[in-house]
């Protein structure tokens, strides 16, 4: 729901269906299930990045400051989850039982989640917004409490 009928992909509900049954399949019958797991769950990521760029792209050359707050937002969510999976919990996961002293006190995995939590919600006050947006119903960005 960008706000116009080509938002439509005629492709996406196939490969929705392909993912839902090719995870059922790794998850019953595979026994290397964590990594397929992984692997699909960040093409899921990816995916949802790559719909999201899509409406970031209506803001890109607005200058308003609700469009500024927009672009950080979406910036915050698209890099903040893969980049918290790829440069926290992948060493932690890696490298921990090598160096697990080292790793005790890094506290990678807190500062992970910390990370996975603040991206999602950044991802939905943008995705809130640009849809009160398109609904033509009343929003501003307010510092530190998201939405009003």
């Amino acid at each position: 729901e960008v706000g116009h009928l080509e938002a439509r992909v005629p492709w996406l509900p196939v490969l929705e269906a392909v993912y839902a049954v090719g995870f059922a399949v790794a998850y019953f019958a595979s026994p290397f299930f964590f990594p397929v797991f992984v692997a699909i769950y960040g093409c899921t990521v990816l995916l949802i990045i790559h719909q999201a760029y899509r409406v970031y792209q209506h803001y890109v050359q607005d200058d308003s400051t609700s469009a500024q707050w927009q672009r950080c937002l979406f910036w915050t969510a698209a890099i903040g989850y893969p980049g918290g999976f790829l440069f926290l919990w992948v060493p932690e996961n890696a490298l921990c039982p090598l160096y697990p002293k080292v790793f005790q006190r890094l506290h990678l995995h807190a500062i992970f989640h910390i990370v996975t939590t603040m991206s999602p919600y950044c991802y939905v006050v943008f995705m809130t917004y640009h849809r009160c947006l398109i609904l033509k119903r009343e929003a501003e960005h307010r510092l530190g409490i998201g939405l009003a």
